[in-house]
């Protein structure tokens, strides 16, 4: 399980894809609109105070970026989540949700 960072800001990154039509082989879900990511308590959950973040793609890719900024982390989480686990979340209104990454919280984390 990777950590997440409260002290920096955090870069959410999702690799998605989805079915070819044609060819029933699985590609990058490239030219998405709306995609968003939460950080919640449960793999289903709500966001956590204030995190949600909007994602981009980078390039044509079907990579979808997008930061949360440590202000924000340190405000939601510092409190009751230092040590334990949270989940980032990836959802498109109607079209993905349950996508999903566990991270341990920490104040701190090695380089390298």
């Amino acid at each position: 399980m990777a950590d997440l960072n409260i002290s920096s800001d955090f870069e959410a990154d999702f690799a998605l894809t989805r079915r070819n039509a044609t060819t029933r082989l699985e590609e990058p879900a490239t030219g998405l609109s709306g995609v968003t990511a939460r950080i919640a308590a449960t793999p289903t959950g709500t966001a956590l105070g204030s995190l949600t973040a909007a994602l981009t793609e980078a390039g044509s890719t079907g990579r979808y970026v997008g930061v949360f900024d440590a202000a924000a982390l340190t405000s939601a989480l510092s409190t009751a989540y230092v040590g334990l686990t949270v989940y980032l979340i990836c959802s498109k209104s109607g079209d993905i949700d349950g996508e999903y990454a566990p991270y341990r919280v920490v104040t701190s984390h090695a380089v390298g």
